[in-house]
C-alpha cells in the first residue's frame, strides 16, 4: 500500500469521525492526543480526594508537565469535614510563560472524582465512588492536551493550567465542594494583584457523546465578554456543540474566582444523564466532543 493511499484513507477516516469539524494544520493529531489522555485518566479508576488513585493521576499530570510546561507549581493543603478525617489535597499548576508580561489566563479543571454515586437510583449503588470519565476526566484531558499545544505554540498572554483537587468532595447541598478552587482563590487574595489572572475559564463535563454546551448563568452575568469570544470561535470553526442562550445556573469551580472579583466562566454540558452515577464511563464519551471544546478554546485563547 502506497504512502499516498494511506494518507488518503486517514483523511477519509478523520472526516468520518469529525463531521463538520475542521481540523487545522496545527491541530492535527490532537483528537488522538485528547482521547489518549482520557483513557489514561480513566484507567486510574475512581479518584476521590486522598485516594492512592488520585495520587497516581497526579504523577501522570506531573509527567506531562515536565515534558511541556515552563514550570510546575503545587499547592498542598489539608481539608477536614466536621467529624471526618483530615484529607491531604493538592492543586497542580502548569505554567506557560507568554510572549508578554500581561496578566495570565487561567484555565482550570478538577481532576478528582465523587466519593459516592449519590445520583444512582438504588441505595446500595450510592456508596460506591464513580470513575468520572466525563465528570473530572474530560476537563483533565483537555488541559493535558493544551499543555502540549502551548509548548509548541508560545502564547501571547501567560497561561496557567490548574488542576483542582476536591471539587466533588461534598455531599449534595453541602458546602464541601470546590475545595481546591476555594483554596486557590484564597491564596490569590493574599498575593499582589499583579499576580491575579486576567480571567478564568473552567472546563468540566465536556466529553459526552451528545455534547451541547449552553451558556451558564453566573458566567453570563460575570464574564459575558469571555463567552462572546468562545461563541465567536465556535461559529468561526463551525463547531455546532456550543449553544448561545443561557440554560443552567451551575455552581462550579468558577464561583470562588467570581466571588473575589475575577471574571470567570465555565464550559459544561449539564444535561448529562450519567452525572454522579456509576455509568459515567469512557464509552459515554467521544473524541469528537473533546476536540470540539479543545479547538474552540485554542482559537479563543489567541484573542483573550
Amino acid at each position: 500500500m502506497s504512502i499516498a493511499y494511506k494518507i488518503l484513507c486517514l483523511s477519509f477516516l478523520m472526516v468520518a469521525i469529525f463531521p463538520g469539524t475542521a481540523i487545522s494544520g496545527d491541530l492535527k493529531g490532537y483528537p488522538q492526543t485528547l482521547w489518549k489522555h482520557l483513557e489514561a485518566v480513566v484507567a486510574v479508576g475512581p479518584r476521590p480526594p486522598g485516594s492512592p488513585a488520585l495520587e497516581k493521576l497526579r504523577g501522570y499530570i506531573r509527567s506531562v508537565g515536565k515534558q511541556y510546561a515552563d514550570e510546575i507549581r503545587e499547592q498542598k493543603f489539608t481539608y477536614q469535614k466536621p467529624g471526618g478525617p483530615t484529607v491531604a489535597m493538592v492543586n497542580i499548576e502548569l505554567v506557560f510563560h507568554g510572549k508578554t508580561k500581561k496578566a495570565p489566563l487561567l484555565l482550570g479543571a478538577h481532576y478528582d472524582t465523587r466519593p459516592f454515586a449519590d445520583e444512582e437510583k438504588d441505595t446500595y449503588s450510592r456508596k460506591f465512588p464513580i470513575v468520572g470519565a466525563n465528570d473530572g476526566g474530560s476537563g483533565t484531558a483537555v488541559l493535558l492536551a493544551l499543555a502540549q499545544y502551548l509548548h509548541a505554540h508560545k502564547p501571547e498572554r501567560p497561561v496557567r493550567l490548574v488542576f483542582f483537587d476536591g471539587e466533588d468532595y461534598g455531599a449534595k447541598f453541602s458546602s464541601h465542594y470546590f475545595i481546591g478552587s476555594k483554596h486557590y482563590a484564597a491564596q490569590l487574595k493574599k498575593a499582589d494583584r499583579k499576580e491575579w489572572p486576567y480571567c478564568v475559564l473552567i472546563i468540566d463535563m465536556v466529553g459526552d457523546k451528545q455534547l451541547q454546551i449552553a451558556r451558564e448563568t453566573y458566567s453570563s452575568e460575570n464574564a459575558s465578554w469571555l463567552l462572546k469570544m468562545i461563541d465567536e470561535s465556535a461559529q468561526k470553526l463551525k463547531v455546532p456543540q456550543f449553544l448561545n442562550p443561557p440554560k443552567h445556573t451551575v455552581r462550579d469551580d468558577h464561583l470562588p474566582f467570581i466571588n473575589i472579583g475575577v471574571p470567570a466562566a465555565v464550559l459544561m454540558d449539564f444535561d448529562y444523564p450519567y452525572w454522579h452515577t456509576l455509568q459515567d464511563t469512557l464509552d459515554k464519551c467521544s473524541p469528537e466532543s473533546l476536540y470540539a471544546v479543545f479547538s474552540v478554546v485554542v482559537d479563543a485563547m489567541k484573542r483573550i
